[in-house]
């Protein structure tokens, strides 16, 4: 039987409980990248709350982390082989309806509601999110454009299984290049999302698609990355990009104003433990 909680954002006790279980789907995923030497850095909001409150910030309800591509090509792998028990490793290819750009890893017997994915054959239980660091085009048109690719491709996708969405593009050439795409099936549409990365990954600058904030927030200088250092999160200690001020400053401009000031915001409507 599922607990069904309130709609978003959670009361802070209900929250504090759905944090705490994906503290332990992160320690999972630290412990796998750290058998196996595969580098990640904890980022955006996650790398926010080490930051600024040496955990979760009060209200946020996922973890995000990023991976260079090379070590999430090599995850998908060895979660495949060695992760089992109570956790799972998913994209596009572990499940057919699974619309997102990057991975997640999930916890079995637990599912969480979000309205986007009403509906979706998909499972749907408690997660962390993963992105690759990619590359994109150094130059602003170049950006926009590898941004805006993807996006399209991750609208089409989300189409196909979920009928009522809709991305709400205002312009005519948008529109009709959209409703193309969503009649192309979907393992061409995936298939043209990475031949679109590939066609990119000389691009100067690293990039996280995918994600809540977009271009050109989730464009990067690489030097950001270019080496980690660990930060304090809910009691233990994870890998941060070494540039982590430049980075938040890049994201969320003056990103230590008081908590109180900033939008308080949530992923689901509700969630449980089976």
């Amino acid at each position: 039987m599922t607990e069904q909680l309130a709609a978003i954002p959670l009361p802070e006790p209900d929250i504090r409980k759905l944090q705490q279980i994906e503290l332990g789907i992160l320690n999972r995923f630290s412990e796998i990248c750290k058998k196996y030497h595969l580098a990640y850095f904890i980022t955006a909001g996650t790398l926010l709350g080490a930051v600024r409150h040496q955990g979760f910030i009060p209200w946020d309800d996922d973890i995000d982390v990023a991976m260079p591509r090379k070590d999430y090509n090599r995850l998908r792998k060895i979660c495949r082989k060695h992760l089992d028990g109570q956790f799972f490793f998913q994209d596009h290819r572990t499940e057919p309806d699974y619309p997102f750009y990057f991975a997640k890893i999930r916890r079995k017997n637990t599912e969480v509601c979000e309205e986007s994915l009403i509906g979706v054959q998909m499972d749907k239980g408690i997660y962390i999110d993963i992105f690759p660091l990619d590359r994109c085009p150094r130059s602003e048109l170049g950006g926009k454009l590898f941004f805006k690719g993807i996006e399209l491709l991750n609208c089409a996708l989300m189409a196909k299984v979920n009928p009522s969405f809709s991305c709400g593009y205002s312009k005519r050439q948008m529109r009709m290049l959209f409703a193309l795409l969503k009649r192309c099936p979907k393992p061409l549409l995936a298939c043209l999302r990475e031949g679109l990365r590939w066609l990119c990954s000389w691009g100067g600058r690293f990039c996280t698609v995918g994600g809540a904030h977009g271009y050109p927030r989730e464009a990067y200088r690489k030097e950001w990355f270019a080496s980690c250092v660990q930060l304090e999160f809910e009691g233990e200690s994870y890998p941060a990009p070494a540039g982590w001020h430049e980075l938040l400053s890049h994201m969320y401009g003056d990103y230590r104003k008081p908590p109180e000031e900033q939008e308080k915001t949530g992923h689901f409507i509700s969630w449980g433990v089976r």
